[in-house]
């Protein structure tokens, strides 16, 4: 077999819960081989750097990245020493079309047979021994007996891949805004702390803390916190923004509802669809009556965004798991 091996599987579908944008990778899923020559165990994404000989026998060194960050590793019971440098892989995923010798992986593949998979929700493709299945313990339910612990929504939540929904009804002004986002030239590429809503809007876990007339989301992601300030009904006058704006929150009944304004965070997402200075955003957290999950609805207003009001839903499970420094790296 040779070191560089390209199929075109177009009808295999490449799935990712993308922290950074994707729209630099062909939509053609191909086959790659090489030798490990590093490993790199890092945040937001997992990655590898392989030797691969090109179609003249010139070896190149190729930048390979995973779908999965740490935590989804982590989860999957994958240790970085599970790798040996020197050893002959092979990866299934896309080529960059902007970007020469980059690959985004979804699969890896060992000598010794055994499948690696690199990103939630991932299907094993070459039917050897696969393992890495990250959405596993989530699909056999929480890992903690949270009606017992009694902690209502302060504690540790995972992110899962399923279960998300969007009503995103762009203008046509927004839409057209994107030409200018440059796909290898941004802040999720340069490891850059994000604000509203793409906080909530990640794989990574976050922690509710009570601070009494504050409540703090903690999140993972470039170790950022937000306050939710829940002694106020409106941000004072004068606030400045901030890229993650200023909330104030209330309850009803058992479910956290959070208002935030004054967010001075440009774009909505990550492929360049920007968002105004009044964008508005209301978040709804409700707990689950065994206290193991917890829903969540994203309200956006922003005329100049959106038609009419924007809704994201997805939720979070009580895992068990610990918010770990995020220490984001670009390799």
């Amino acid at each position: 077999m040779s070191r560089f091996l390209i199929f075109a599987l177009v009808l295999f579908g490449l799935t990712a819960h993308a922290h950074h944008s994707r729209s630099h990778y062909s939509n053609d899923v191909v086959e790659v081989e090489g030798d490990l020559v590093a490993v790199h165990w890092v945040n937001p994404h997992v990655g590898f750097t392989v030797d691969i000989a090109n179609e003249n026998g010139e070896v190149e060194r190729w930048r390979v990245e995973g779908l999965s960050n740490l935590g989804g590793m982590r989860r999957a019971g994958i240790p970085a020493e599970r790798f040996t440098l020197g050893e002959r892989v092979q990866f299934l995923g896309s080529l960059s079309v902007r970007r020469p010798r980059d690959f985004l992986a979804s699969n890896m593949l060992l000598p010794d047979g055994t499948e690696i998979l690199l990103g939630a929700g991932t299907e094993p493709y070459w039917a050897n021994r696969a393992v890495g299945r990250q959405s596993q313990a989530m699909d056999e339910g929480p890992a903690v007996d949270a009606a017992a612990e009694n902690l209502g929504i302060y504690r540790v939540w995972s992110g899962v891949p399923q279960g998300q929904r969007t009503h995103f009804p762009f203008t046509q002004a927004a839409i057209a805004a994107r030409a200018d986002w440059d796909p290898i030239n941004n802040f999720a590429e340069r490891c850059e702390p994000e604000g509203m809503p793409r906080i909530m809007r990640n794989p990574h876990p976050f922690e509710f803390e009570d601070h009494g007339s504050e409540i703090h989301l903690i999140s993972e992601l470039y170790d950022l916190t937000r306050i939710i300030y829940m002694d106020q009904t409106e941000a004072p006058a004068g606030t400045v923004p901030t890229p993650l704006g200023y909330s104030v929150g209330r309850w009803d009944g058992d479910t956290l509802v959070a208002t935030t304004t004054h967010v001075s965070w440009r774009y909505f997402d990550n492929i360049g669809t920007p968002q105004s200075p009044d964008v508005e955003f209301v978040e709804r957290f409700e707990l689950s009556d065994d206290q193991a999950r917890l829903d969540y609805t994203l309200t956006v207003t922003d005329p100049e965004t959106f038609s009419e009001p924007a809704v994201y839903e997805r939720y979070w499970l009580a895992l068990g798991a610990e918010i770990e420094r995020y220490d984001c790296t670009v390799f």
